[in-house]
């Protein structure tokens, strides 16, 4: 990511230019300023961070291209709508100058649209510092997983003053959850048989590939998955992701979100990888039947007490006729017992998911 010798690269408007510059043998990121014929004075807090252009802000702001490839710099960058949010992160949809389209996420701390966004100087520069922190381990894990045609690709890292975007693949399909939404809107209430195995062999195939690599991902869930106009299936989000060793467990919080949560993740400590698993079968059912099947997986909540108590777990949920088979496949990783969960390898071989025929085109 970082290279030896001095690159200085620089983009002009009527008044501005901006500049690159790494140092020799450093791999400490430098500082990108925006500079006039007139004025070298920088302002901290005039630069709005969801507002993506160079030279429209009425003060120069300080601006950090160092993580971004190279064909990207320099560019000209407009918000064009939200995509979505989460607990942690907003996401916009952004076009360049040249008609480039990618997704860029904010931190909610640093984020004015939203109200986690502190105006104070020293909260700014607390979430600056952790989003120092987030950049660093994002990076290493992106280079640990590589590319994958289904996991989303992280483009790059820009810095605008103290606000960290994150560039990455725009998916123009939207997540699973509206599509299965969107499902319901049109009174179509079953997704076919053949689109469920197409989608969940997709989420098996990242979740596979992951795993080998000993990573979890600890978020996986229906609003993590999104889908290209193709009708495959990519995951995202990594930031709840860890490190794990097979067969060991580890401790750490709950599940991130609680209605994929495993049961075992409310004693904080758990095998990551089996707590994926787990989440990949709530993410099925929710394929099969629109919703989840509890809100969590606690002994507190009525559904899951009576599924929990029931001796034939696969005859408690009820699914068509056309998804023959489907409740003993969906109960492999619904096992209480973590270690008899199955694992990602097993569910792809399973004989359940190769009666996968060709990609179908998804309609959205």
């Amino acid at each position: 990511l970082f290279s030896i010798g001095r690159e200085v690269m620089a983009a002009t408007s009527k008044t501005k230019t901006v500049v690159v510059e790494r140092l020799e043998g450093s791999e400490s990121l430098t500082t990108v300023t925006a500079t006039s014929a007139t004025e070298s004075a920088t302002s901290q807090e005039s630069f709005e961070c969801n507002d993506f252009s160079y030279c429209d802000d009425p003060k120069d702001a300080v601006i950090d291209e160092t993580l971004m490839p190279m064909e990207l710099r320099g560019k000209f960058w407009k918000t064009e709508r939200t995509l979505g949010e989460g607990g942690n992160f907003k996401v916009y949809l952004v076009r360049s100058n040249d008609g480039l389209k990618y997704a860029v996420r904010l931190s909610r701390r640093q984020d004015r649209s939203t109200k986690c966004y502190r105006k104070s100087k020293e909260r700014q520069i607390e979430a600056a510092s952790y989003m120092e922190k987030h950049l660093k381990n994002a990076l290493q894990l992106d280079e640990l997983i590589g590319y994958h045609p289904n996991i989303v690709r992280l483009v790059g890292f820009r810095k605008v003053n103290l606000c960290t975007q994150r560039f990455v693949e725009y998916v123009s399909g939207g997540d699973l959850h509206d599509f299965m939404e969107a499902r319901r809107t049109r009174k179509k209430h079953q997704v076919g048989i053949k689109e469920v195995r197409s989608l969940f062999s997709d989420l098996m195939r990242a979740v596979k590939h992951i795993h080998n690599l000993h990573i979890a991902h600890m978020d996986i869930k229906v609003e993590n998955c999104l889908l290209t106009p193709s009708g495959s299936l990519k995951l995202t989000d990594f930031d709840e992701a860890v490190y794990f060793e097979p067969g060991k467990k580890m401790r750490g919080s709950v599940y991130a979100t609680k209605a994929y949560a495993a049961p075992e993740t409310f004693d904080k400590e758990y095998r990551p990888d089996c707590a994926d698993m787990w989440a990949c079968g709530i993410v099925l059912f929710f394929l099969l039947r629109r919703n989840v099947p509890w809100e969590v997986a606690k002994e507190d909540d009525k559904m899951y007490r009576k599924w929990y108590q029931t001796e034939r777990k696969e005859h408690f949920f009820s699914f068509p006729r056309l998804y023959r088979g489907v409740a003993e496949f969906l109960l492999k990783m619904l096992k209480v017992d973590a270690n008899e969960r199955a694992t990602a390898d097993e569910i792809i071989a399973h004989q359940w998911l190769r009666f996968q025929e060709r990609r179908l085109k998804v309609n959205f």
